[in-house]
């Protein structure tokens, strides 16, 4: 199997890929964007667990805390 590049420094693996000097300076403005936007609804998220958690835990004191239910029991008839 022979090389696959030839032997001019012009044609390699990287040849028609933008060098580090043609990149546009605000190609990464876009992704800025989208990371602060992940980064709020993660805030948000994590305030709606906060919420949760406190909803769960006091409906399991209030449970723990009032009297249990006695059974009642009817009288057999016999």
């Amino acid at each position: 199997m022979g090389n696959v590049y030839s032997a001019s420094s012009n044609h390699g693996p990287s040849a028609g890929l933008p060098s580090h000097n043609d990149v546009d300076p605000d190609w990464d403005d876009g992704a800025d964007t989208e990371r602060v936007a992940l980064i709020e609804e993660n805030a948000r998220l994590r305030a709606l667990v906060v919420q949760l958690s406190t909803l769960v835990l006091r409906n399991v004191v209030d449970q723990h805390n009032s009297p249990q239910p006695v059974p009642f029991r009817r009288p057999r008839l016999d």
